[in-house]
């Protein structure tokens, strides 16, 4: 289970997701044109800190909703066994 969770290449929010993308590299490509090799660095560079945010805020959204189900299973597990609450 934790292997389905963790896969990379599982994309949330398809297919409204692969739209915005197809957007978001049709107009770099479209900017591409009109810039210099320097300012085609700088536009790779600035999609390429938009993808680690991307992923950065996707593991950390992954992390949280873990352990908020965990705490959750455990407060269900409390509850069968008749445990006082905290």
């Amino acid at each position: 289970m934790i292997e389905q969770l963790l896969e990379k290449e599982k994309r949330f929010g398809e297919p409204d997701y692969s739209r915005a993308m197809q957007e978001i590299l049709a107009a770099s490509e479209r900017l591409s044109k009109y810039l210099q090799p320097e300012g085609k660095r700088l536009l790779d560079e600035l999609s390429d800190a938009y993808t680690r945010r991307e992923t950065t805020v996707m593991e950390a959204a992954f992390r949280e909703g873990f352990c908020q189900a965990a705490l959750l299973a455990l407060d269900v597990l409390a509850y069968q066994a008749g445990l006082p609450e905290d």
